[in-house]
């Protein structure tokens, strides 16, 4: 094995080993592995920073500005408050935080609307007295079933898009080619989660 390759694992060992014991921003973690990288040699700079001008990446970027401007203007909270109301009980609380949650992830990427969605979810947690376990999990999973339903739903159906169309630059997926597969998937987990979930 040469330099680049012992270099390259070790790098990839210290990321891991960074994200998994300490408590160091992911972000800063990344970003000292690809400056290390150019900085040995491995990776020129336009090949580290190829990355950013990948049209799924930038997609997704987007979509987080989108989600805070949601937030800022206070989309969300009447959201929490007129849509999702005041839940009775567990099963309720469950059904409308992962139909609420799962209807926003297939027209915005799941990451930032699980995101967005933990305060409401402990604020319920708190007041009514539910496991906050019992809101978080359901509407994770839910979240990354729904995600699968549109193109722009998750990070990773953006990616391997991109990577498509680099291939086969008329093969690209439209934004509902993928629902025929999520939609199904999406209704057999909430079913799952609220009947053999618990």
């Amino acid at each position: 094995m040469n330099f680049e390759i012992i270099a390259t694992l070790a790098i990839v060992a210290a990321v891991l080993g960074l994200l998994t014991l300490t408590t160091i921003a992911t972000d800063i973690v990344l970003v000292g592995a690809m400056i290390t990288v150019t900085i040995l040699g491995i990776l020129g700079p336009d090949e580290a920073l190829r990355g950013f001008a990948n049209p799924g990446v930038m997609t997704i970027a987007a979509l987080y500005i989108v989600v805070a401007g949601l937030r800022e203007t206070g989309a969300m909270s009447w959201i929490s408050r007129w849509v999702l109301g005041r839940p009775r009980t567990l099963g309720i609380a469950q059904s409308k935080l992962m139909l609420v949650t799962g209807a926003l992830s297939t027209v915005i990427n799941n990451t930032p609307v699980v995101a967005l969605f933990i305060p409401i979810a402990q604020e319920w947690s708190s007041r009514y007295g539910f496991s906050i376990s019992k809101l978080l999990l359901p509407m994770n999973h839910i979240v990354i079933l729904a995600g699968m339903c549109t193109l722009i739903g998750t990070s990773t159906n953006l990616v391997v898009n991109s990577l498509l169309l680099k291939a086969v630059p008329d093969a690209g997926l439209g934004l509902w080619d993928l629902a025929w597969v999520g939609v199904p998937l999406t209704i057999l987990g909430f079913v799952y989660m609220l009947v053999l979930g618990r």
